[in-house]
């Protein structure tokens, strides 16, 4: 039996956003099904929210069309599917995901050890400094559309994330 995740009916969400970065990447759902390897019927019943939301379709999906896998399937639970289009280019919480594993693989079982105001603090520092990154939106923006560099594909993030790994004593 295949497990899928429950999203009830935050179904729609998903499906909205699994639509929104389908048509950003201007591909067709035939394409996008051809990139998964599934039938096209079996991926629109998937993108309309219908088939089952596994992991591995969300991996699928976001492999097919350079997104990030866990934006997606955060956009249920933040209860908007803007959130898995703008973390498209970016990979925000791919990148999250990769330091947590790096830490946790480094760290072991002390991070028990770890008591939550430290992470809520460390995780506030990180965040404050993101916003003060995006405050001056005007000039932000500008030297981003001039140097575009906040962008990643899937491909250039793991390799990256293979070099770093392979560095390591």
């Amino acid at each position: 039996m295949k497990h899928s995740l429950e999203i009830g009916a935050d179904a729609e969400i998903v499906s909205q956003a699994l639509r929104a970065i389908r048509r950003k990447r201007t591909m067709t759902a035939s394409a996008v099904a051809d990139a998964m390897g599934m039938a096209l019927r079996t991926f629109e019943e998937f993108e309309a929210g219908r088939g089952p939301i596994t992991f591995a379709r969300i991996c699928a999906f976001t492999e097919a069309t350079d997104s990030d896998p866990f934006a997606l399937m955060l956009c249920a639970p933040f209860k908007t599917p803007a959130f898995a289009v703008d973390c498209a280019d970016t990979k925000l919480v791919m990148i999250m995901m990769m330091h947590l594993e790096e830490f946790v693989e480094r760290e072991g079982s002390y991070i028990v050890f770890l008591e939550p105001p430290y992470l809520i603090g460390g995780f506030e520092r990180v965040f404050r400094e993101f916003s003060g990154k995006l405050s001056d939106r005007e000039n932000f923006l500008q030297n981003w559309f001039e140097k575009r560099t906040g962008s990643i594909g899937l491909s250039a993030l793991r390799l990256r994330e293979r070099r770093r790994r392979s560095a390591k004593p």
